[in-house]
């Protein structure tokens, strides 16, 4: 299954303060957390105020995320367009003392996606299951076109009566590429 992550964070390389995942069929988890720092002014300008919830412990949001991530068995495939959010989910999945919380095996793919914003695509900038789902529409749709595009292909190759097996096959296992990146389906 495909998760679409997206955080908010105190400034480069600081506290995650909103975590989002959207999962591929629109189920999703969305959290706040407590800041333990002073906000920086763009982020309490420009990110804050679209927070619709109250913020919890991290401890709290780690329990919560691990109870919604354990209703799929997986494959868990984490897809992000911007590299401190992998960072900050990933972080989300270590204890103390070393330990991680599952999933235990799971891929994370950073998608580089040049005509895309999420800001701009986004209901609203800045919450994050707002950018997250707004991720999700657009590379599920780019995922339905490409399947689409990739299905139409094999039955015009495919001549006459294997195309129905072809079909149903190239529909269940096709991987579609989208901006130079392969997607696990």
């Amino acid at each position: 299954m495909r998760y679409y992550i997206d955080t908010e964070f105190n400034g480069t390389d600081g506290q995650l303060l909103s975590l989002a995942l959207v999962r591929q069929d629109g189920a999703h988890f969305y959290e706040v957390l407590h800041a333990h720092q002073l906000i920086v002014p763009w982020v309490q300008e420009h990110v804050v105020p679209y927070f619709d919830q109250e913020p919890v412990a991290r401890l709290q949001a780690v329990k919560k995320m691990q109870k919604f991530l354990r209703k799929d068995d997986g494959p868990h495939v984490f897809i992000a367009d911007w590299p401190e959010d992998l960072v900050h989910f990933n972080r989300m999945l270590l204890r103390d003392q070393g330990k991680r919380n599952d999933p235990f095996r799971y891929a994370c793919l950073l998608l580089s996606l040049p005509h895309f914003s999420t800001a701009r695509a986004s209901e609203v900038p800045h919450n994050v299951l707002a950018d997250a789902r707004a991720l999700a529409a657009h590379v599920e749709a780019r995922q339905r076109v490409a399947g689409e595009k990739a299905q139409h292909r094999a039955q015009h190759r495919i001549p006459g009566g294997d195309h129905q097996r072809i079909d149903h096959e190239s529909a269940q296992g096709a991987v579609v590429q989208h901006v130079d990146v392969v997607l696990p389906v």
